[in-house]
């Protein structure tokens, strides 16, 4: 009996304290209650894929907001890759200004941002890679689907090595971003 009571008396309690808030991803709360730990915090889900382009190792990178959150960030998205022992891949990564300056994006749950990037692939020395992640700013990684120039996607990656990397600033629309020198 006392602990049906105690625990009403939580339930009852909780009820009336409200919700605990939502936390977005620039990590600042609305509601009344105060901010979790960052490891507590909800993250946006994204969807990323590489779709090839024409010539060899240039991709259209696609990020979709999967969340049910609004998500914000500017800049470069950050490119990681493992090989095939799912070990990480030393392959360096260059950013630049391609289409140019990346303007703040905020993405609605379903919205798209872009970015192109230029893989230099087959050469003396490159590297099989096995996987490739990306990370938005202040943006939990998410593995990248490879698309093929045919629109279907790359299950085996075994056949890619890749010695570097290029990546443009993330753009809210797609064209211009695959132009690089």
């Amino acid at each position: 009996m006392r602990l049906t009571i105690l625990a009403t008396a939580l339930v009852l309690g909780v009820t009336a304290c409200g919700s605990p808030a939502v936390m977005q991803s620039e990590g600042q709360a609305t509601g009344s209650a105060a901010p979790t730990s960052t490891s507590d915090q909800q993250r946006p889900a994204v969807k990323a894929e590489l779709t090839m382009q024409g010539k060899p190792g240039l991709g259209l990178l696609t990020a979709t907001n999967q969340g049910t959150a609004p998500i914000t960030f500017q800049g470069w998205p950050k490119l990681a890759f493992t090989n095939p022992a799912n070990q990480p891949a030393a392959i360096p990564v260059e950013q630049k200004l391609v289409p140019g300056e990346g303007p703040s994006i905020t993405l609605q749950p379903g919205q798209t941002a872009f970015a192109g990037v230029k893989l230099d692939v087959d050469d003396a020395n490159s590297s099989a890679i096995n996987e490739m992640t990306v990370e938005l700013p202040g943006m939990v990684p998410a593995k990248v689907a490879f698309i093929g120039t045919d629109g279907r996607p790359i299950a085996d990656m075994s056949k890619l090595k890749v010695s570097e990397a290029e990546v443009g600033t993330m753009q809210p629309a797609a064209q211009g971003v695959t132009v690089f020198d």
